[in-house]
């Protein structure tokens, strides 16, 4: 009987009867191999806008102060490493014309491109009022 209470005792201490053998997300390790959408991303600071990217909403707000967010550009924001390009609300709707145009690299790599080639703008050189440049007129 005393041999039962002991290993009881013992087992309660060290945490190893009936653990969990899944990670502190309570997700097993064995299942963190692909993230499944933006979600599993925290939300971080995007340097371009200068505002925070709300990843799940993928939305900007005014960043909260003393609030300190990871930069979205940075490797260790998320096991999987930094905010991919479909994320952002600026790239996401530019993704397959990004594709067919070839454009490759980091996810800030991309965006810029992406800016680049779709914010030319026709200014008028009297008045300076500028228009967007249509997709033929490039």
């Amino acid at each position: 009987m005393k041999m039962i209470v002991f290993a009881t005792v013992i087992c309660v201490i060290l945490g190893i009867c009936g653990a969990n053998p899944a990670g502190p997300g309570g997700i097993p390790d064995d299942d963190i191999t692909a993230p499944t959408g933006c979600c599993d991303w925290p939300s971080c600071y995007d340097e371009r806008t200068q505002l925070c990217l709300d990843t799940c909403l993928m939305t900007w707000s005014q960043c909260p102060r003393k609030l300190f967010l990871m930069s979205c550009y940075s490797e260790y924001m998320s096991p999987f490493g930094a905010l991919p390009v479909q994320c952002y609300p600026d790239a996401g709707p530019h993704l397959e014309e990004a594709e067919s145009l070839g454009l490759s690299g980091s996810p800030k790599e991309v965006r810029e491109q992406l800016h680049q080639l779709l914010n030319i703008k026709n200014c008028h050189g009297r008045t300076g009022i500028c228009r967007p440049n249509e997709r033929g007129n490039n």
